[in-house]
């Protein structure tokens, strides 16, 4: 009995002395693991934060579940972020800037992943904004791919350094960095790897982390009901969606407009044109469910690819979404989503005759719907006419003024806008390119074979606005430049002016009447200098450009440059016809001798300009 005691209390030293061990190796383990690895020859500067403890548990594999192991990658070629040794994100070289990858410090799942490419303006402010959406509590990965620095202004750097990095503020041209915190909290691990010269890029630095995992998330005490069900659900899964998650006065998930008083597109279904930009959807549908006239069971979001968080957004508003296979590559996959997505919803809705057509990257005014109710008729009575559409390409807030004026105009702009069915299926449908086509589907539909002379019907102030700075044809300069710069209609109850001048015989006798009463400008002057619009208000003034055919639209791209209007291609016009307003005024710019207006009203000792090149 003694012996078998005495052998006991043996065995069981033994098993403690081993236990001990292993939490021992364990802790060295993690103390290792925490530590930044500079990668090649070691020659990044190293900064390691500091990580909570936490009391490990009953070792071996129920240990390890509490920690949660963490492996990101910088370098030129690539970015990556593993999880428990599982990959959770990756980007190749065509994803230039700095990746952001969310986790759940709950369970170490990916919540969000951003990338922001900061070698070209304004990219760091879209990051400050994203970074500020995140709940505290959070755990944030950040890697440089390529490089991410030439544009990241202190604005970015500060946001950085709050968030505990020691060398945000001193990144530099294709520096590699990773950098691993919780957001509210502590920094856990940072690493560069420095470009020795401009030529150069640093070496790849990647961090080996081990923290551990949090269990005191915030239980939000949001009353039971369907809209906060399906919120709880959706903020268990994702972040970046700022007040949607908040405890305190959530953003409201159901949104009631007013009805108009005559909505004739009160039937009509709404098609979103998506793809994998969640917070663009999300943006896209509060704005569009508050339009006045809205009714979000005629709304389909069509997701290019099988992509769950734009679905589960759509979810959240209790709208449909119907996911494509992709087909294609580039715009030709865009192409073929829109055919998909169109075909699609006049089969959903056989008995509609028309479909209203919009983007995840769009704003819609409060009227949105009121203007397409006053002006859908003119598809079903005008053969001339083949668009609707809510989108101004030249409507910046320099060069419009009315909320009521309407333009017919040769260019489809897209950008919102509604598709007549028999068109769709009689003339675009069997023809639209294939899938070996890269080609845009607008600037397809833009061409005389589609068009056949018939033109669309646009606002003076765009019912539109575009806010997308990331995409396969966007980036932030370009928003920045192009678009951020086009106003929104804010008034709900624009009743707009003539609607039935905007058929193809009453327009004419508009355009005639405007001449009747212009003045012709002094031809003398430069036309890029601040002068040449006299300094008067409510005139209407006409001037000659040169413009020999058709497709002679130089002097026209010139011009416009010097107005800062839309300067990519030619867009807007009417028979060799622009018409804008500048200080004020209303400016008729016509094509000599192409336009016809300009045998009838150009004044024979006016020169029509032929403008050289103008300084940018």
């Amino acid at each position: 009995m003694l012996l078998s005691r005495r052998r006991w209390m043996v065995v069981t030293g033994l098993l403690l002395v081993v236990m001990l061990c292993l939490n021992i190796a364990f802790l060295v383990d993690l103390s290792i693991n925490h530590r930044a690895l500079p990668r090649g020859g070691g020659d990044g500067e190293h900064v390691t934060g500091r990580v909570e403890g936490g009391r490990i548990g009953d070792g071996g594999e129920h240990a390890l579940r509490q920690f949660l192991n963490l492996k990101v990658h910088s370098s030129k070629e690539k970015v990556t972020v593993h999880v428990r040794e599982q990959q959770a994100y990756s980007a190749a070289s065509d994803r230039r800037g700095i990746h952001i990858v969310v986790l759940n410090q709950a369970n170490g799942n990916m919540m969000a992943a951003r990338t922001f490419d900061t070698y070209i303006p304004n990219s760091d402010e879209a990051m400050v904004t994203f970074l500020n959406s995140i709940s505290d509590g959070r755990v944030l990965c950040f890697a440089i791919l390529d490089e991410g620095t030439f544009s990241l202004g202190d604005n970015a750097r500060s946001a950085l350094k709050a968030l505990g990095s020691r060398i945000a503020s001193t990144l530099s041209w294709r520096d590699m960095w990773v950098f691993v915190t919780i957001k509210g909290g502590e920094p856990v691990a940072e690493d560069v790897g420095k470009a020795v010269d401009v030529q150069s890029w640093g070496l790849p630095v990647e961090l080996h982390v081990t923290l551990p995992l949090s269990h005191s998330l915030v239980d939000c005490d949001w009353p039971d009901t369907p809209e906060n069900r399906r919120r709880k659900t959706f903020c268990s899964k994702y972040e970046g969606y700022g007040a949607l998650c908040h405890c305190a006065n959530p953003l409201p998930l159901t949104i009631k407009s007013p009805k108009l008083e005559v909505n004739n597109v009160a039937n009509v279904p709404v098609s979103i044109i998506a793809s994998n930009r969640p917070l663009y959807l999300f943006r896209m549908l509060r704005g569009l469910l508050a339009a006045h006239g809205a009714n979000s069971s005629l709304v389909t979001v069509f997701v290019d690819g099988f992509f769950q968080e734009p679905v589960e957004v759509a979810g959240l508003f209790a709208i449909r979404a119907v996911q494509h296979e992709p087909k294609s590559q580039k715009n030709g996959r865009i192409s073929q989503h829109y055919k998909a997505s169109l075909t699609d919803t006049f089969d959903l809705y056989p008995d509609s005759k028309f479909a209203i057509i919009l983007e995840e990257d769009l704003d819609v005014s409060l009227d949105f719907f009121s203007y397409f109710s006053q002006t859908v008729s003119l598809l079903e009575e005008d053969d001339s006419i083949y668009c609707i559409s809510a989108w101004n390409d030249q409507g910046y807030e320099h060069s419009c003024q009315d909320p009521a004026l309407l333009y017919r105009v040769e260019t489809m702009p897209g950008l919102g806008w509604i598709l007549k069915r028999k068109m769709y299926k009689e003339e675009l449908e069997p023809n639209w390119p294939g899938p070996d086509k890269l080609w845009d589907w607008d600037m397809w539909m833009r061409l005389d074979v589609i068009r056949k002379n018939r033109e669309c019907i646009i606002p003076d102030i765009s019912r539109t606005y575009h806010f997308g700075s990331s995409g396969l044809n966007m980036n932030p300069y370009f928003q920045d430049h192009y678009f951020s710069k086009h106003p929104l209609n804010t008034h709900s109850d624009v009743q707009l002016r003539a609607v039935e001048s905007m058929r193809k015989e009453e327009y004419e006798l508009t355009i005639h009447s405007l001449f009747r009463q212009a003045s012709v400008l002094d031809h003398s002057k430069d036309p890029c200098k601040e002068d040449f619009i006299p300094n008067t208000v409510g005139m209407t003034y006409v001037m000659y450009i040169s413009m020999e055919s058709e497709k002679d639209f130089d002097h026209w791209m010139k011009l416009s440059t010097c107005f800062h209007l839309w300067d990519l291609d030619a867009r807007g016009f009417h028979k060799g016809l622009w018409r804008f307003w500048l200080k004020g005024n209303h400016i008729l710019v016509v094509g000599h001798p192409y336009s016809p207006y300009s045998s009838k009203y150009k004044p024979s000792g006016v020169s029509a300009l032929k403008l050289a090149s103008p300084k940018r």
